[in-house]
């Protein structure tokens, strides 16, 4: 009998500590930067939902290169005004999904980082019901300790109707 309770406590250890390691690696598969880049990620989701040119100013990179789903090719002068209408409202367009981002994936490459996901929302254009669903990789560089997006590329929209 006490072989078999000193048996059941060591396999109770051992499996303790193997769970403990698990869950040890698994909160430190995110690192201080992970959180950081996935952070502005949301940010910049916020940022296109509120117009808010003052945030995508500081989240884009002066030399900022998008490569939109046509193909067409913008500066960060040009995406904040394509994200945010540039101050005067169209009065044809009327949002009805916030702009919010799915999938995401961060990977941190030592000053650098990429980030994947899906970003989603909906409008209507002229009466007529938008939806958007598009991938997206941001290249994000670290300069000075300020983690800013240096590339975008957006892909054609994915939506289809059921």
């Amino acid at each position: 009998m006490k072989q078999i309770l000193v048996s059941v406590f060591i396999a109770v250890l051992m499996y303790s500590n193997a769970f403990s390691q698990t869950q040890n690696k698994s909160s430190a598969r995110t690192s201080k930067a992970e959180r950081q880049v996935a952070a502005l990620n949301q940010a910049w989701a916020g940022a296109i939902t509120k117009t808010d040119a003052k945030t995508l100013d500081r989240l884009f990179a002066d030399e900022m290169i998008v490569t939109s789903g046509s193909g067409a090719i913008r500066d960060k002068a040009g995406e904040i005004k394509d994200a945010t209408g540039d101050g005067k409202p169209d009065p044809d367009y009327v949002s009805t999904e916030p702009f919010t981002t799915a999938d995401v994936r961060v990977k941190i490459y030592k000053n650098a980082a990429v980030v994947t996901g899906k970003a989603l929302w909906a409008f209507k254009y002229k009466g007529q019901t938008v939806n958007q669903e598009r991938r997206y990789t941001h290249l994000y560089i670290n300069e000075r300790g300020q983690w800013r997006i240096v590339a975008q590329q957006i892909s054609s929209n994915l939506y289809k109707k059921s």
